[in-house]
């Protein structure tokens, strides 16, 4: 195709004579083309192959810092643990609340055996808490013949021994994968027995009517969480 060369001209002096004539570059030139292939080419991971390899691009991307890989599958293990431990914690059928409940079921048993050998314990201050090695010590101001008469009863009784290391575990455990409410107190095996007096905790489990009523029983999971709140809130 011939092009006529006064035609060209003609155009060329159109423009140039033009003040009102402005040549704007396409949104989807070239120079943006090339932009936007970079900024891609950022977020590509290319699987190790032999040869080119193929690129994928896939978001978001997991992301490791300090050899911690964020992912979406640690997001979802993570808030499992958060709602596996606040399950345990808190709710009735948790492992905190069914290890205090078996303490709750042997108390009054072990109490009349104490109280039958010496009645003035039934009025007396004193406490239950337990050591690290998983034994149950008697606290307050008491003769050291009360309180070996106490211990002998409490740790006698391998099912009431055993549910208080179940609520000691149970709650360290879960407490460190929770996320607020108790998991905001620094509880640990080191301070475990200066924060819970387990003789508290027992004493106020007890149910009132209407829950009885509701739950057909005496223990009371929700005595049980008030209690344990107000010693963490007093002693920790």
């Amino acid at each position: 195709m011939k092009v006529n060369s006064n035609d060209t001209n003609l155009a060329s002096q159109f423009i140039s004579n033009s003040s009102e004539v402005k040549i704007n570059k396409p949104v989807n030139g070239k120079e943006q083309l090339n932009s936007e292939m970079q900024r891609l080419a950022k977020d590509t991971y290319h699987k190790e192959q032999p040869k080119e390899p193929d690129s994928t691009y896939n978001k978001p991307m997991s992301i490791k810092t300090n050899h911690v890989l964020t992912s979406r599958a640690a997001e979802e293990k993570a808030l499992t643990n958060i709602w596996h431990a606040t399950v345990n914690l808190y709710m009735p059928g948790g492992e905190v609340s069914k290890s205090v409940e078996k303490m709750f079921n042997q108390y009054n048993s072990i109490m009349a055996d104490i109280i039958a050998e010496e009645p003035s314990l039934a009025s007396t201050d004193w406490g239950i808490s337990i050591n690290k090695s998983g034994e149950l010590e008697v606290t307050g101001t008491l003769s050291d013949t009360d309180k070996m008469l106490i211990s002998d009863k409490l740790n006698s009784n391998d099912d009431f021994v055993n549910a208080a290391n179940e609520f000691k575990s149970s709650f360290l455990e879960h407490i460190d994968l929770g996320v607020r409410g108790w998991s905001s107190y620094d509880v640990n095996e080191d301070n475990f027995s200066k924060i819970f007096d387990l003789k508290e905790i027992l004493d106020n489990s007890q149910g009132g009517e209407s829950f009885k009523q509701a739950w057909n029983k005496d223990f009371s999971w929700l005595e049980l969480n008030d209690n344990i709140f107000t010693q963490l809130t007093r002693n920790e």
